[in-house]
């Protein structure tokens, strides 16, 4: 993929060689795939490699017979063994042609054993508590995170346990939720001058990154921090939500509103030069007093923390004589905030990473939720109108004529049916611009995304498969359940569901997700956290989930403050609605419910309901907080 280094290296030193080229085009025929535009194809051959291996990661390079059944996969090689290894094939298809094919075979079965269901059994709030307890178990109480020796942020784990941590308040789990954010955030992981998080760290540390930056990362984590901003009241996690989020509009935006999907992980061939300092560096810039003043601020020393050079840090204690005067925080700021365009005009005279313009459905649904949710937030309206024309480019350019979704595309032309993800992540994004918007369109355009994901996707026993029913697959029709660095589509879109079944009442879109965290709940127990966003799921579906009406006769400073509140207070259990809307008419048939509320004695009034029932209506922000937080405990 893109903006995978490995694949990069093997590109050059296998694939662009001409004897290893001829050696391929004698004997083979080669089919490259581009992961991000056929993740079908990628999941279901990298499933084969877990199987065969016991691990994966790319670039994979999988041997298939003339029926595309695997029998043989490695990663990384360099030329020579990947021509022994070629060598090798060859052989062991003209002498044992039928153990090639019997191993696909077997490796087929097993791809196709689906996982073992448990229905019956009702995942519970202790359940939830049991999953929490044992993810603390693996908690790195150190440096945050979960104790390995790379750290990967995986967003949907910290946004359930922030979740849990808004109904329980327990303080042990919210110092571990801050001690992660804060490491994350004055760690290399992200980009201290630019904005925007990279994709992982080589060590435990969060300061040396793999230099990969990703747009799902970037969704899912300025969601995360703006949500923390709240919950833990914490600015320093507005600032980083709003840097993030800040980034992917500078440098991540295409012209017509898309988003881009990465940048690379190397500079001019070279890993992470583009980001990396040293204190001669800062005085070049700017001047040897600012100069040395920086490198206090950011870490950087002769010595180096990465190849002899220093990815940018902000952490107490930076600098390399501990006997210096630290700088207090404004002193910090206010130095860092005068330098940081002629530091990033600097930069920007390096090789810069290679950027990767294709934009992705599923990818694109998470950056609209986050700027959509951060828009709410932070009453910012250049986010909400940044959500709206990647919507708007979405619907017109990543969608086929009978309603299908089409996976990625560059400059307008989009190719590939979409998998569930893509269906997932873009109808829950249009749902959170909904919140805080209150355009039906974007309503009107979620029901649409999931109605048709139901009817093409739907699993025979509960939830979804990966690809629609018309779309070949063949090592047979995959589901997955499991949460990667992305959430799984089937519980995003299950989320989605949930919030649609709030709004609308619909007891199919209830039963659907019922019925699915019934039947999932097995794999649920045995999973955890890698499971994080079925327990976000399951959390929501055992506590209040609450539609929110703000009934004004017409829009005014009164009905704003109340919108302000429930879309800052009511993440993620709330789905709003704001009157009045610009098609009451409408309204009125997709949100029944929403017809009966109106204004009280002429002033804008808030409903807070669930299940039809409502709280007492108010027109007093204290109480409309009281309600949507009083109550959101177990």
């Amino acid at each position: 993929y893109s903006s995978c280094h490995w694949c990069h290296v093997m590109e050059r030193e296998v694939f662009a060689d001409q004897q290893l080229a001829a050696q391929l085009n004698a004997s083979f025929i080669s089919i490259k795939v581009d992961r991000e535009e056929q993740p079908d194809v990628d999941a279901v051959y990298m499933e084969a490699m877990r199987l065969m291996t016991g691990q994966g990661g790319w670039p994979l390079n999988m041997f298939l017979t003339a029926d595309k059944l695997p029998f043989y996969g490695v990663t990384y090689l360099p030329p020579e063994q990947f021509s022994l290894l070629l060598t090798g094939v060859l052989q062991a298809q003209h002498t044992e042609p039928d153990k090639l094919l019997n191993a696909g075979a077997e490796l087929r079965e097993r791809i196709a054993t689906e996982i073992a269901a448990e229905t019956g059994s009702a995942v519970t709030m202790d359940e939830v508590a049991q999953a929490v307890d044992q993810a603390e178990l693996n908690f790195d109480e150190e440096w945050g995170g979960f104790g390995t020796a790379q750290k990967f942020p995986v967003p949907a784990r910290w946004r359930f346990l922030l979740h849990y941590f808004r109904g329980n308040g327990d303080d042990y789990l919210a110092d571990r939720i801050r001690l992660t954010l804060d490491r994350m955030a004055d760690g290399g992981l992200f980009d201290q001058l630019g904005g925007g998080f990279h994709r992982y760290t080589v060590e435990p540390t969060w300061l040396v990154p793999h230099f990969e930056k990703m747009l799902y990362d970037n969704a899912q984590l300025a969601a995360l921090y703006t949500e923390a901003s709240v919950v833990l009241d914490d600015e320093q996690y507005a600032r980083v939500a709003r840097a993030t989020l800040d980034f992917l509009l500078a440098e991540m935006s295409s012209p017509a509103g898309a988003f881009y999907a990465s940048f690379d992980a190397d500079s001019g061939d070279e890993e992470g030069s583009y980001y990396v300092w040293t204190p001669a560096d800062l005085v070049e810039v700017a001047g040897a007093e600012d100069g040395r003043a920086l490198a206090q601020v950011l870490g950087v020393t002769e010595a180096g923390n990465f190849e002899g050079a220093n990815v940018l840090t902000r952490r107490s204690g930076n600098g390399e004589n501990e006997d210096e005067d630290v700088l207090d925080t404004a002193t910090a700021e206010a130095l860092l905030a005068r330098w940081r365009q002629p530091l990033l005009d600097y930069r920007n005279r390096r090789p810069k990473p290679g950027l990767d313009p294709k934009v992705v459905t599923a990818w694109n649904g998470l950056a609209i939720a986050a700027l959509a949710q951060s828009a709410g937030v932070f009453a910012e309206p250049r986010y909400s109108e940044a959500a709206t024309r990647c919507a708007d480019y979405l619907w017109q350019y990543h969608r086929a004529a009978d309603g299908a979704l089409l996976r990625a595309g560059t400059g307008g032309a989009a190719t590939g049916p979409a998998v569930l993800d893509d269906y997932a992540a873009l109808a829950y994004g249009l749902l959170e611009l909904y919140n805080t918007t209150g355009e039906l369109t974007q309503l009107e355009r979620a029901l649409a995304l999931i109605d048709y994901a139901r009817a093409h996707f739907p699993h025979p026993e509960a939830g979804f498969y990966f690809t629609a029913a018309e779309v070949a697959a063949p090592l047979g029709r995959q589901v997955e359940i499991y949460d990667s660095v992305e959430p799984s589509g089937n519980a995003l879109l299950l989320l989605a569901i949930q919030r649609a079944a709030a709004l609308t009442h619909n007891l199919e879109y209830k039963r659907t997700v019922k019925q699915a965290l019934d039947y999932y709940s097995g794999a649920m127990r045995r999973a955890g956290l890698e499971m994080a966003v079925w327990y976000d799921l399951a959390l929501l579906e055992l506590n209040p989930y609450y539609t929110v009406v703000i009934a004004a006769d017409a829009p005014d400073e009164q009905s704003a403050v109340l919108l302000e509140i429930a879309r800052q207070l009511a993440m993620p259990y709330a789905a709003i609605v704001a009157k009045p809307a610009q098609d009451a008419a409408a309204l009125a048939e997709l949100i029944p419910s929403a017809d009966e509320r109106t204004a009280m004695d002429g002033d804008p009034t808030a409903y807070v309901c669930q299940s039809g029932s409502c709280r007492e209506p108010t027109s007093d922000p204290a109480e409309l907080a009281y309600q949507l937080t009083g109550d959101w405990r177990f």
